[in-house]
């Protein structure tokens, strides 16, 4: 009778582990899920502030171009790109107030893709190129490959042998060369970034509008 209670008691017990076990799996699972998810949800929220802060700087860059036109004396274009090792643009603009005076008002910046991944903004500034003072911020990070397209008119001096028509009148452009003194209208930024493509359109404060609109629709 002992032996039989006995084993009825070591048989409980065996269930009872057993069942602890499957509870024990099943609570470790939806841990590590919520884990898991809560570490992609960092991550999804890390990437879109990234990309916030991005448009908004790269927004206030462009916004800011000082015209060549304004320059005294006139100092060369103001805007333009660069095919190197290191893709990107440079351009003159109005930093406003800056903590460092040097790099207050009108400076010079570059944006590009470094040799790390990372899209970057180095700053010089303007007086003071010759004696490599400069200082850089990451834009964004884990970029794979960025592509420029400029809007602009066919009129417009240099000819872009990958310009893709958009009618009799404009085209987007693939570069922008340092001999054109004119500036895009809008500048499209395609990024590859985490094997993820991504567009970017930003308006800048063209001299000479090219879009007019009219009272049955929009005209280029």
């Amino acid at each position: 009778m002992k032996r039989t209670k006995r084993a009825a008691i070591l048989l409980e017990m065996i269930i009872a582990l057993g069942l602890t076990a499957i509870l024990l799996s099943v609570l470790f699972r939806f841990f590590a899920g919520s884990v898991r998810m809560d570490q992609k949800v960092d991550t999804a929220r890390t990437q879109l502030y990234q990309r916030q802060h991005f448009q908004m700087r790269m927004a206030t860059i462009l916004n800011s171009m000082v015209p060549r036109s304004s320059m005294s004396p006139p100092k060369g274009s103001s805007f333009y790109t660069v095919d190197e090792k290191m893709p990107g643009f440079i351009t003159i603009f109005d930093n406003g107030i800056d903590p460092d005076p040097l790099y207050s008002g009108p400076i010079l910046g570059k944006v590009f893709l470094d040799l790390n991944g990372n899209l970057t903004l180095a700053l010089w500034p303007l007086e003071k190129q010759e004696k490599n003072i400069y200082r850089t911020e990451i834009l964004l990070s884990n970029v794979q490959k960025i592509r420029f397209q400029f809007l602009a008119k066919k009129s417009l001096q240099h000819t872009d042998s990958k310009a893709i028509p958009i009618n009799s009148t404009l085209e987007w452009r693939t570069n922008w060369p340092q001999n054109c003194w004119d500036i895009p209208s809008m500048i499209r930024l395609i990024i590859d970034q985490n094997n993820q493509e991504t567009g970017f359109a930003f308006a800048l404060p063209s001299i000479e509008p090219i879009i007019t609109y009219h009272e049955n629709g929009v005209k280029g």
